[in-house]
């Protein structure tokens, strides 16, 4: 017996890996299609979203596009027909929910800001595929947060797919980009903001061999904060280590950090100003209304709007030997290429002629591997009014919640043992207004709640840095997420005032906000009960666009993409 099996094992190994591979795909192709066999004998019903309204989700028609640059991968929408048809919501209006209009066949990557990506060749593929759950309804109604598959009543053939936002009973509304129900703001659990939550930059996908590019994770130099420096940080491959100072004691009692900063290509509607006391004689004055570049002499101040463009810079900078002034501008096209987060949408075409908004929710992640039990490691968050900071020691066994300069922390826990083995995957988040931190999904102390202020938010150009004292630890898969943030649409409801449900009516949301058509936009803005077909629980069948070569021709066909099969939430 024992022999046999040393020969299957030794048989096992001698085989191709396209054998085993094949093999893989073939048992998952037969699984899934029993799966759906037993799905539909319990009344499962399988629908496909044609359009982009819950993007980036679940997605419509889309193209697939790999970044040129940081080869980072992300879906953009595309048109799922040639015609339009009305429903009973926008009948009006006279258009479809999602079809919205496409500008050419360019894309911007979201994770770089590589502008003008090149489509005309991209394979287009089909929507997603879900499984809905039919009798979901009958056993226990929709939760807020929940996705839900819903039927036009002028149209029973037409299903959509959207977000329960306001349940029965309630009054709603979206007001500076959150979601308030009967005057109270609503809060998202960590699973539902890792459900929602929309990448903003992925330090893995940094751009190669671009002198153009600055990274955004950066350490900060010593100057920028007294007391504290960047000493100790070692960039790494997809990170950075940390590597205490045994020969240097101030060092190791010094908190050092890595900033996220913002950095952007071009465009953007950010305002940057440095001090200049005057403007050259010899420099010709910018135009005032089509140039970027302003002079305030009032102020004594030199201005931009958005991100000032290499060539323009190099234009000013060629007229003048004038130090200063080629100071101040040089400053100038440094500090412009840092903008504010706002809520763009790659998917997106960018003609919906919808005015970004900068953002103040945000999710942080990183992979956190620490050596000893030395020292302390903390993330610091800003909203646009308060610094929340996590501060988790190894020494103390402790993990606690600071707020701005308060002297005791708002939190302290005991550390469960989630870092004495391998890597931790660490979350903080400030969305909602609500302060979340989790290693490997499980909270390390219990929400922070707090109240929205009377005073504006500021401009956020560094959400999030991460510092350490007096640690040896390495930080990887550095992931910055920002929350939706809801727009108005078309007013219709819930947005000027609060819109009130009766008690059989649901209010519902497309996470693609800017592009979504639904109960802020409809003539009626509620959905009754009786119109939800189901809860959609599963994307069984995404596809992708598979290169079949015919001689010198190259064509796509569709083919299932199996790292895309899915649960939802």
């Amino acid at each position: 017996m024992h022999q046999s099996s040393s020969q299957t094992d030794s048989d096992t190994e001698e085989v191709p890996e396209r054998t085993s591979l094949t093999r893989m795909v073939v048992e998952s192709v037969v699984a899934l299609a029993i799966a759906v066999i037993l799905f539909r004998t319990f009344e499962a019903e399988g629908y496909m979203i044609s359009t982009g309204s819950m993007a980036p989700s679940l997605l419509g028609y889309h193209k697939q596009v790999t970044c040129p640059r940081c080869h980072y991968s992300f879906s953009y929408g595309v048109a799922y027909d040639d015609s339009v048809s009305g429903n009973r919501f926008q009948a009006s209006q006279g258009e479809d929910e999602g079809s919205f209009s496409q500008s050419g066949e360019y894309a911007t990557c979201p994770n770089c800001n590589t502008n003008s990506i090149d489509l005309s060749h991209v394979p287009r593929n089909e929507g997603d595929q879900l499984l809905v759950f039919k009798h979901a309804y009958y056993l226990k109604p929709p939760q807020r947060w929940e996705v839900v598959v819903f039927q036009n009543p002028i149209k029973p053939t037409q299903a959509y797919v959207k977000r329960v936002v306001g349940l029965p009973g309630e009054n709603v509304q979206v007001k500076g980009g959150d979601l308030y129900i009967d005057g109270e703001i609503q809060r998202k659990d960590l699973k539902t903001q890792q459900a929602v939550r929309l990448l903003v930059y992925d330090d893995q996908y940094q751009p190669q061999n671009d002198d153009f590019f600055q990274p955004r994770f950066v350490p900060v130099e010593e100057e920028e904060e007294e007391g504290e420096q960047a000493g100790g940080w070692e960039s790494h491959e997809h990170g950075f280590v940390h590597t205490a100072d045994q020969e240097n004691p101030l060092q190791e009692s010094r908190w050092s950090w890595v900033k996220y900063q913002h950095w952007i290509r071009q465009g953007g509607h950010h305002q940057s100003h440095v001090s200049l006391k005057e403007w050259p004689a010899e420099v010709d004055e910018p135009e005032p209304v089509i140039g970027v570049v302003h002079y305030d002499a009032q102020k004594q101040e030199l201005n931009c709007h958005g991100a000032l463009a290499p060539e323009e810079c190099q234009r000013w900078l060629s007229q003048t030997d004038d130090d200063e002034f080629r100071y101040a501008m040089t400053l100038l096209y440094e500090k412009s290429h840092v903008a504010p987060v706002v809520d763009t949408y790659a998917y997106n075409s960018g003609v919906e002629n919808q005015e970004a908004s900068p953002v103040h929710d945000f999710l942080f992640e990183c992979q956190l591997q620490v050596s000893g039990r030395e020292g302390a490691f903390a993330i610091e968050m800003f909203d646009g009014q308060h610094r929340f900071r996590t501060l988790i020691d190894f020494q103390q066994q402790q993990v606690s919640l600071w707020v701005d300069d308060q002297k005791q922390p708002l939190r302290t826990e005991r550390l469960q043992g989630e870092f004495r083995s391998g890597p931790v995957r660490l979350e903080m988040s400030v969305m909602d207004r609500q302060v979340l931190c989790a290693a490997n999904g499980k909270l390390l102390y219990q929400p922070l709640l707090f109240s929205e202020s009377s005073a504006p938010r500021k401009e956020i150009l560094e959400p999030v840095r991460f510092g350490c004292k007096g640690a040896r630890l390495q930080v990887t898969g550095l992931k910055l997420f920002r929350d939706i943030h809801y727009t108005r649409g078309k007013g219709l409801h819930g947005v000027e005032e609060p819109y009130e449900l009766d008690e059989r009516s649901y209010f519902v949301l497309g996470d693609n906000s800017p592009v979504s058509l639904d109960s802020r936009s409809w003539a009626d803005g509620k959905v009754d009960h009786k119109y939800l077909l189901g809860k959609p629980f599963l994307v069984h069948l995404p596809s992708r666009q598979g290169e079949v070569k015919f001689g010198n021709h190259i064509g796509h066909i569709r083919i299932p993409d199996f790292s895309r099969i899915r649960y939802i939430h």
